[in-house]
C-alpha cells in the first residue's frame, strides 16, 4: 500500500506558485489519477519516485518510507524499487529493444536478466523487436518496451505518466488491455495518470480528481464520471454544459424536479430543494442526443427545441452549439454530422435523460 501525503510549491522561488496538497493511497489494482494539464499529477508522480521531493510530507510504500520530512528521511530513487513509464517512452536510441530492457534489470527465480527482458518482450508481444533500436520501432512498440523496461527492474509499484498519449487509438486500445493483465500478474500498485475517460474507466479499481493541485473527489471512475459532486469535477471530468438554475417544484411520484434554466425548463431526478432554490446543472455533451424530428415515444424526460449555432469538427468527433433557450455543447461522430445532415442555422431536438442531468454542491 502507497500511502502519500504530499505538499509541493511549484514554480519560482518567490512563493507564488502552483502548490500540490495531496494525501492519497494506492493499494491494490490500478489507482487513475485523472486531471487536465497542470493540474500536478506528473509532480505527484514525481515525487512518490524521488525525482524530486515534496517541501512537506510523508511518503511510504508498505514498511519501506521514501521521504519523511519531519525526520528527514530521504530515500535515493535507486532504492526505492519504482518502476517509471514516461510519456515519451524515454528510450536510450543507441540501443536495442533487447539492450533497453536490460538496462537496470533484474534476474528472477534464477533466470539471468537477459532470460528475464526476453520474457517481458514476449509477454507484451514484441519478441521479434528484440535487435531493433528505437528508431525502427512504430508508438506501440516503443511503449511496449518503455513497459518491459520498468518492469525488468521487479519494481514494487509501477507509476505511469500518459503513457499511451502518443499512441494511435487501435494500438492504445491494446495496450489499455495489456497493461490490465500485466498489473493483475505483477500484484503490486499501479498509479496511473491520464485525462482520458477511456483508458480511466478501463484500468482505474479508484480514481482520484486532481484539479489546482488538489484532489477534489475520489472514488470509482464511473461513478465520478456519471456522478461528478461538485462544477469543478464536472469541468475535469468533461461535463462540458454547467448552468445556473432555479427550482421550480417537484413531482415525488416521479422521482422528478423541475428547473428553469435561463428561458429553458428541464426534468432533473429529485433534489428535494425548496422550490425558489439556485442549483448548479451539469451534462456531459455526449449525453445528450440530436435528432431531426421531435420524437415523443422515449424514456428521456426532456426533449428540447433547438437551432445550431456552430459546428466544431475534429478527427473523430463533432461538436454542436445548439441553442435551447441556453447554449448546449452536443457530441455526436462525424458520420452523424453526414447522415443527419446538420449543419448551422439547422433547426433540431435534443434528448437528455433526467438522471443524466447532475445537481453540483
Amino acid at each position: 500500500m502507497l500511502d502519500a501525503r504530499i505538499r509541493k510549491r511549484l514554480g519560482p522561488r518567490d512563493g507564488r506558485g502552483p502548490v500540490i496538497d495531496v494525501h492519497f493511497r494506492a493499494g491494490d489494482g490500478i489507482t487513475v489519477l485523472f486531471g487536465a494539464s497542470g493540474a500536478g499529477k506528473t509532480s505527484i508522480l514525481r515525487t512518490v519516485a524521488g525525482i524530486m521531493d515534496p517541501d512537506q510530507g510523508r511518503i511510504s510504500l508498505g514498511d519501506t518510507l521514501f521521504f519523511d520530512s519531519a525526520s528527514g528521511v530521504r530515500l535515493p530513487m535507486r532504492k526505492r524499487r519504482v518502476g517509471y513509464v514516461f510519456q515519451n517512452h524515454r528510450l536510450f536510441p543507441h540501443l536495442s529493444a533487447l539492450d533497453n530492457v536490460l538496462y537496470g534489470a533484474r534476474g528472477r527465480e534464477g533466470r539471468s536478466p537477459r532470460d528475464r527482458a526476453r520474457e517481458l518482450l514476449s509477454l507484451l508481444g514484441i519478441a521479434k523487436t528484440a535487435d531493433r533500436h528505437p528508431g525502427q520501432l512504430s508508438g506501440g512498440e516503443q511503449q511496449r518496451v518503455a513497459l518491459a523496461r520498468a518492469l525488468a527492474a521487479d519494481p514494487a509499484i509501477m507509476l505511469l505518466d500518459e503513457p499511451l498519449s502518443a499512441v494511435d487509438v487501435s494500438t492504445r486500445s491494446l495496450l489499455v488491455e495489456e497493461i490490465a493483465q500485466i498489473q493483475k500478474r505483477s500484484g503490486i500498485p499501479f498509479v496511473y495518470v491520464t485525462h482520458n475517460h477511456t483508458e480511466a474507466i478501463r484500468l482505474g479499481k479508484n480514481m482520484l480528481v486532481i484539479d489546482e493541485g488538489r484532489i477534489v473527489q475520489e472514488g470509482a471512475p464511473l461513478e465520478i464520471f456519471n456522478a461528478p459532486r461538485t462544477a469543478p469535477v464536472a469541468r475535469v471530468v468533461g461535463a462540458e454544459n454547467i448552468f445556473i438554475g432555479r427550482v421550480l417544484g417537484h413531482h415525488p411520484e416521479d422521482g422528478i424536479t423541475s428547473i428553469e434554466l435561463g428561458s429553458c425548463r428541464i426534468e432533473a431526478a429529485y433534489c428535494g430543494l425548496p422550490p425558489g432554490s439556485r442549483v448548479t446543472v451539469g451534462i456531459r455533451s455526449e449525453d445528450i442526443l440530436v435528432s431531426r424530428e421531435r420524437i415523443t415515444q422515449t424514456s428521456a424526460r426532456n426533449v428540447l427545441e433547438g437551432v445550431i449555432h456552430h459546428i466544431i469538427r475534429d478527427m473523430d468527433r463533432a461538436e454542436l452549439i445548439v441553442s435551447c433557450g441556453v447554449d448546449f455543447k452536443v457530441s455526436v461522430t462525424p458520420a452523424t454530422v453526414r447522415i443527419l445532415e446538420l449543419e448551422p442555422g439547422l433547426r433540431v431536438y435534443l434528448l437528455l435523460k433526467a438522471r443524466a442531468l447532475h445537481l453540483l454542491d
